[in-house]
């Protein structure tokens, strides 16, 4: 478009010149262009088909030029416009999105009902203490000891395109508590996420974690949630020595062969409500609808990228700190590494669009670190709001 506005000034400029030159010529031979002596007629028609034919032709194409121009300008805004209903129609189904967002929680000896950005801050919570329950349980410094080898090489070849630094063991972590904070316990849950990481992680290792886990309870269910927090204050080998026969009695959960009397005060036999109930019908439609809007920002033929960052930038003011933190964690996990780490598989390309770093996603994240997580290893490129 620049190149065609330069063309139409230089054709102008061309055009003038010539016309300048030639009637500045024709004084000084003494010829008279505004002549109303017959005589002079055929010498002025003369005058008008070479002001026509050659110097009319640069005004000519200079015009063609400023049409087309115009032409292209308002297909582009037609163009805009259309991709501007569209995105902020996204950006009102965003906010609808979190408006909905509903979460009755047993918190202080009573149940209270949370709503709106308030959930993103409860799920958030409800990871790290899963995420801290994991690192917990699991003591090896041998990523072999959790991974499946080839789980190991892939997780390894992302951190040597995205940083070295990354720790591929807490990276593993974040994975596994997203899983079960996303799809929770339950009998499905269960069942989702064990598909999930049967072909990643040793059956030996995540069989137990999981059983670990599944032993916490909502805190309404006051007594076996203070045999939970006791679990959890023992020592190490005391602590997986009471998770290792709680396992080996699961299926006779009423006749713990064990001497240990935090075993017995588990009472296994009966039921109870699993503390991670799960969040996927929550946040399912909500990283969808929150990934969809990015790539099709991202994916826009008819925007610069500058234009595409501050779009992007209107969406991601709409974030809280909570919503953030989030999508951090589920962008490291196998849910979304579509955001950043893999392309997607609907991308015939094969290639990696980093709309996390990109568009700046978890700029607003406080500090360097999210209790532990050294989020800025993950994604050392983006421009962090406390780094300034």
């Amino acid at each position: 478009m620049r190149f065609l506005q330069l063309s139409a000034i230089v054709l102008l400029v061309c055009g003038t010149v010539v016309l300048a030159c030639f009637v500045g010529k024709a004084t000084i031979d003494g010829y008279t262009i505004f002549s109303f002596n017959p005589t002079d007629y055929p010498t002025t028609g003369q005058f008008g088909d070479f002001v026509g034919g050659v110097v009319g032709t640069f005004f000519a194409l200079s015009g063609t030029l400023l049409i087309y121009m115009n032409f292209k300008e308002q297909t582009r805004e037609n163009k805009r416009s259309a991709f501007e209903s569209s995105f902020f129609e996204m950006l009102k189904l965003y906010r609808e999105n979190v408006s909905e967002f509903r979460y009755k929680k047993f918190m202080g000896g009573e149940y209270d009902m949370y709503e709106n950005r308030q959930v993103a801050r409860l799920i958030f919570e409800e990871f790290i203490e899963c995420y801290r329950e994991i690192r917990k349980y699991s003591n090896s410094k041998n990523e072999l000891d959790y991974l499946h080898p080839v789980y190991s090489k892939k997780l390894r070849s992302i951190a040597v395109k995205q940083n070295p630094e990354i720790d591929i063991i807490e990276m593993a972590s974040i994975d596994l508590a997203f899983l079960i904070v996303f799809f929770g316990l339950g009998e499905e849950g269960e069942a989702i996420i064990k598909a999930n990481i049967i072909n990643k992680f040793s059956k030996d290792y995540y069989y137990k974690l999981i059983y670990f886990i599944k032993l916490k309870p909502k805190r309404s269910n006051a007594s076996r949630f203070e045999s939970w927090e006791r679990l959890n204050q023992l020592t190490y080998e005391n602590f997986h020595k009471v998770i290792e026969d709680l396992y080996q009695a699961r299926k006779q959960p009423s006749q713990p062969k064990s001497s240990l009397p935090l075993v017995q005060d588990f009472d296994m036999g009966k039921a109870y409500n699993k503390y991670y109930g799960g969040h996927q019908f929550r946040l399912g439609h909500y990283f969808r609808h929150l990934y969809q809007s990015y790539t099709y920002l991202n994916d826009h033929p008819d925007l610069s990228e500058k234009e595409k960052y501050s779009y992007g930038k209107l969406y991601r003011a709409q974030l809280s700190t909570y919503e953030q933190a989030l999508l951090l964690v589920n962008s490291i996990s196998s849910l979304g590494m579509k955001w950043e780490f893999q392309a997607d598989v609907s991308d015939l390309a094969g290639v990696s669009s980093n709309l996390i770093t990109k568009y700046n996603l978890i700029k607003n994240l406080p500090g360097g670190h999210l209790s532990g997580i050294r989020y800025k290893t993950y994604y050392p490129d983006v421009s962090y709001e406390n780094e300034f």
